[in-house]
Parts: structure tokens; C-alpha cells; sequence
């Protein structure tokens, strides 16, 4: 009984390796078997963090899921600027995780030389209090150790995700990651020809509103200094610039649906302040060579208010959008574009120079946007309305 216990054991553990649903393994990828990787909720960092090493490129993608859906690191523009590109970009995570992948990025010897950075507004409002900074002591590079061989190797978890990688593969629209950290959302195209792209912006906003209404309208803590995401970006762009790695800030493309809500709830003034004290920290890091660069795709722009489609409607596949939130790789393709050098005209970008005129001018549109009647102002009061959520009134000079 002994004997037949290890021998299963020790077979459902090379099974698991062999399959290697996470990709930490380096197991060689067979066609219709396991190439085709699922997207998992657990070992995140251990996953990102093995496949960065393996392939240790020279430039990487950091932020949460907005970044991991719309930023394809094999995006053509990369190939012709001769570059090798990773996503590093976890869901549901800050700018703590992000540095934390920087320094241990950088003790392995494979840290970017040119990152693309996702700041995200909702993480600093509330003005959490800071915390120490994480060190290679305290926060040691994730690992495959005897923890992870018992949770994922030789565990009924592990031949969970193996089999669900098996059947993957005969999968049409496959929830997915591929080789170099790209959520491409495949299992959202059924989800739209199910209920419409509506479906998905509605519930997305009320889910937004609730979570953005809990939390005070500050970017600082209560108490006074500064935030724990202000400490954690400004230590990023330290070990960037210190180890002469180019970086773009990205203020990701906010369908104008969230703009128009940020705006209706009181905080357009504050998301202008959090602009401002982007391109400040930025500042704080600019060297000669312009190795920091800050651009804002949030503007209110013809791709940014892509009509979102009627109720009912599930015929109409959107371009840019998934929901208001999380944009198509198609939309972050032409971000990736314009900061390598493209003349599209999408985006802005930012310095101490234009930050106060291109403000008043950004807020001034979405005003507008406001106080002109059309179906999307028309849905955004109908969000706050049964929200329950008091609404501010617009004024177009500004200013409330």
C-alpha cells in the first residue's frame, strides 16, 4: 500500500509537471496538450516572475488587470523598435506588488530597460497610510518551494489545473494567458454574443460607483504626508531611473463612461489633483535624456466615447472596449504606438509645462459631455439615480 501510495504520488507530480498549467516549469508547450495555458486565480507572482526570467526581456509592462487585457506585449511596435517585451501585470493589484516585481526583477539581473507603467487613479483615493517599503529580506523573490510542490505539484489542486489545461486546448474562446503574461479575454467574446457589450459596462459601473463611494475623497492619509501609493511610485521610478531604465507612466484609457461618473460624484477636481501630483513624482526623476515621461489617454477623445451599445443589443461587437474599465488590446495597441513615436494623436503627453492648461481643458470637456444631452450622459444619471448616490452638478468653468 505504501509502495502503490508513492508511485501514485510521484505519477500525479510528474503528470503536473509535465502539463505544467502555470508555466513555471519551462515544460516544452504540445500542440492540442497543454500550449494553451489557463488564466489562474493563485500563483500569480510566482507565475509572472518564472516566465520574466525565462525569457528576461528587455523591456516590460507593469500594472493590473486593465494593463494584463489591453497591453499585448507582442504588439508589432515592439518588433520594429527592436524591442523584446513581457507583461508583468497581475489583477487586483497595486503599486506595492509592481515594486516589489522591480526589485526582485532587478537582483535577477533581467530588470526592463524600458518599463511601461499603469497608474491607476482608484488606487490612490483614500490616502492610505504608508507602510516600509518591501526589501529582498522582507519580501524575498517568489519561489517553487516545498509549499508550492505541495499546493500545485502533488496536490488534487495541481491535477485540477492540469486537467482543466487538457481540456483548454479543445476550448473555443480559452480564459487564457499566453507565453509572455497577455490576457487577450477570449472567454468575454461568448459573454458579449450572450448578453451585449450593455450588460457588461451596466454592472461594471454599478460595481464601480459602490466600491468609489466607500472610500474618502482624498489622495493623502487623514493624518498628514504622503500615501502609501505615492511612496511605492516614487520608489519605483528610483530604481528604474538609478539603474537607467526609460519609463512611461500611463493614465490608462478610461472609457468617457467612468470619466463622466467621476465627474457626477464630486471628484473631478480631485482626479485633475492626482494628475498633478503624478507629473510631480515623475518630475522628482527626470534626468537628462527624458528617461520619465507621463502620458494621459483619459481624455475625452472619439476613442474614448465609442457609443456603447443599446440595451438589448448583442450584435454590436465594440473595437476599443470591453467595458468602461478594461480596454481591447486593439485601444492599447495604439497607446503602445503613440509612446514609441507614433503621430496618431491619441493621448497627451504630460509635464510641468502644459499639466495646469491641458486640466482645465480635459475637465471642461467632460463637463460638457454632461450638460449635453445624449444617451450616455442619459445612462450615467440613471447609474448615480439608482445608486442611490447624490450626484454634483456640472459647471462648465471648472470649478465647483
Amino acid at each position: 500500500m505504501a509502495t502503490t501510495l508513492i508511485v501514485v504520488v510521484a505519477t500525479v507530480g510528474l503528470f503536473n509537471v509535465f502539463i505544467d498549467p502555470l508555466g513555471v516549469f519551462a515544460s516544452p508547450r504540445v500542440s492540442s496538450l497543454n500550449a494553451i495555458k489557463p488564466h489562474l486565480d493563485h500563483h500569480r507572482e510566482l507565475t509572472r516572475y518564472q516566465e520574466a526570467l525565462r525569457l528576461c526581456p528587455d523591456s516590460g509592462i507593469f500594472g493590473n488587470s486593465r494593463a494584463e487585457i489591453g497591453f499585448d506585449p507582442e504588439n508589432p511596435a515592439f518588433e520594429a523598435h527592436g524591442m523584446s517585451s513581457f507583461n508583468h501585470a497581475i489583477p487586483g493589484v497595486g503599486a506595492s506588488t509592481t515594486y516589489r516585481q522591480i526589485i526582485w526583477l532587478q537582483a535577477a539581473n533581467c530588470l526592463p530597460k524600458t518599463a511601461f507603467l499603469g497608474v491607476e487613479y482608484f488606487d490612490f483615493l483614500g490616502g492610505d497610510i504608508p507602510h516600509s517599503l518591501p526589501t529582498l529580506q522582507t519580501d524575498p523573490a517568489p519561489k517553487r518551494d516545498s509549499r508550492f510542490f505541495a499546493e500545485s505539484v502533488f496536490s488534487i489542486t495541481g491535477l485540477r489545473d492540469s486537467f482543466t489545461t487538457l481540456l483548454l486546448q479543445q476550448s473555443r474562446y480559452p480564459a487564457t494567458s499566453t507565453e509572455r503574461g497577455f490576457n487577450p479575454l477570449f472567454n468575454y467574446i461568448p459573454e458579449v454574443a450572450q448578453n451585449g457589450h450593455y450588460a457588461l459596462f451596466r454592472q461594471r459601473a454599478e460595481e464601480n460607483i459602490r466600491n468609489w463611494t466607500r472610500k474618502p475623497l482624498r489622495l493623502r492619509p487623514q493624518e498628514g504626508g504622503v500615501s502609501e501609493d505615492e511612496v511605492m511610485l516614487d520608489a519605483i521610478l528610483a530604481n528604474l531611473t538609478q539603474a537607467g531604465s526609460t519609463t512611461y507612466l500611463i493614465i490608462y484609457p478610461y472609457h468617457a463612461q467612468i470619466r463622466m461618473i467621476i465627474e457626477r460624484l464630486g471628484m473631478g477636481q480631485l482626479f485633475a489633483d492626482w494628475k498633478r501630483l503624478v507629473v510631480a513624482i515623475a518630475e522628482r526623476h527626470t534626468k537628462p535624456g527624458n528617461k520619465v515621461q507621463v502620458w494621459d489617454f483619459s481624455g475625452v477623445s472619439p476613442e474614448t466615447l465609442e457609443a456603447i451599445p443599446a440595451k438589448g443589443d448583442r450584435q454590436t461587437r465594440l473595437i476599443h472596449y470591453w467595458e468602461a474599465g478594461h480596454f481591447k488590446k486593439q485601444l492599447g495597441d495604439l497607446v503602445i504606438a503613440r509612446l514609441l513615436g507614433s503621430q496618431n494623436n491619441f493621448g497627451i503627453k504630460l509635464d510641468g509645462a502644459n499639466i495646469d492648461e491641458w486640466l482645465d481643458e480635459d475637465r471642461r470637456r467632460v463637463q460638457t459631455l454632461l450638460a449635453t444631452p445624449s444617451p450616455l450622459s442619459s445612462e450615467v444619471d440613471d447609474l448615480l439615480r439608482r445608486s442611490g448616490t447624490r450626484s454634483q452638478p456640472v459647471l462648465l468653468n471648472g470649478s465647483r
